[in-house]
């Protein structure tokens, strides 16, 4: 496949494409639509998934511990198709996480749909025909910017810019001022970030997940892709999926296991809201807090949610993040 392929020559340092582009590894809307086959549900023009904003929300309060756990129980509702290992299927997906970054605002989560952007070290001859096609395709001089062009209301920027490993930073105050008023949202950057108090100053909700904070400028980069595959670490993120990204780490939620990861959250929250209280009352041992439930700790469960049905939220520091009384009604039948 076109994407297979383009992973593998972008490893091995190898850039080819049967159609000119102006970024080699973007995705055509057919190849999107291809790639992200297992979405259902609304797209952007350009066939990128778009999870509606009330899941988005609702993932918000999803802890990122809670997200890797059911992610790495989940499959896929079709059939994927053979694997490199013949017949056998992964069990699930286990390559959503990555941890170890650097904030720009601790404690403010960044939570929304992947805009992908690809950064490879600079190469003078495949640049020049990069910027060649990318002026033939009416884009500005600057590929830096080709990405954050594109950006809409609600995103998560996500960029990997030479694995951060070169000494020069690819976002500064006004790049982080254009991500914000384009998407009202954050980003993360595999890479480094610059004029850090400007971007303090840009607004409370703004934040950056980055590898390190440094002063100078980006110039030692060319773009390869815009809402291309890209690699975070050692997850491989794609255009659509769901960024969350809290002080634990972030998680790259595929968009049609977005609604189940949430689902299966805010069942676990209410478990553990209510177990807690249990072991605090000095009525339940480790074991059975921890999820080994006697019948009749089952029982006085189920009773708690009947109880609580319309006031859940009292029970919670944050009132929003409690489960809505047509989910307890489901979730008690």
């Amino acid at each position: 496949s076109r994407l297979l392929t383009l992973l593998i020559l972008l490893s091995a340092g190898i850039i080819i494409s049967s159609t000119v582009n102006s970024q080699p590894t973007s995705l055509t809307k057919e190849e999107m639509l291809y790639y992200t086959s297992m979405w259902k549900g609304e797209r952007f023009p350009d066939g990128r998934p778009k999870v509606p904003d009330s899941v988005i929300e609702r993932m918000k309060y999803v802890s990122v511990t809670e997200a890797w756990q059911n992610l790495n129980s989940m499959r896929d509702e079709e059939n994927q198709g053979p694997t490199s290992f013949g017949e056998f299927r992964m069990p699930a997906y286990t390559n959503q996480y990555v941890g170890g970054w650097k904030q720009l605002r601790e404690g403010v989560v960044v939570c929304g749909r992947a805009s992908t952007m690809h950064f490879l070290p600079y190469r003078p001859d495949l640049n020049g025909l990069i910027q060649q096609q990318g002026q033939k395709d009416g884009r500005g001089r600057g590929q830096y910017t080709w990405g954050i062009d594109q950006l809409q209301k609600g995103d998560v920027y996500v960029a990997n810019v030479c694995e951060g490993i070169l000494d020069a930073s690819h976002v500064g105050d006004n790049l982080g001022t254009t991500i914000w008023t384009k998407t009202g949202n954050g980003a993360v950057i595999r890479g480094t970030l610059r004029d850090m108090f400007g971007n303090l100053e840009i607004d409370d909700n703004w934040n950056v997940f980055v590898r390190d904070f440094r002063p100078q400028a980006n110039s030692s980069n060319l773009c390869i892709g815009v809402n291309c595959p890209l690699q975070v670490g050692y997850v491989t993120v794609m255009p659509g999926d769901v960024v969350l990204a809290t002080n634990e780490g972030i998680c790259f939620i595929p968009p049609q296991l977005a609604q189940r990861v949430i689902d299966i959250s805010e069942k676990t929250r209410m478990q553990d809201v209510w177990a807690h209280m249990g072991v605090r009352q000095g009525r339940f041992t480790a074991q059975q807090a921890d999820g080994a439930y006697t019948p009749e700790m089952n029982a006085e469960f189920t009773q708690w949610l009947k109880d609580n049905v319309n006031t859940m939220g009292k029970f919670f520091d944050d009132p929003k993040a409690a489960p809505s009384p047509e989910f307890i009604r489901a979730y008690i039948k």
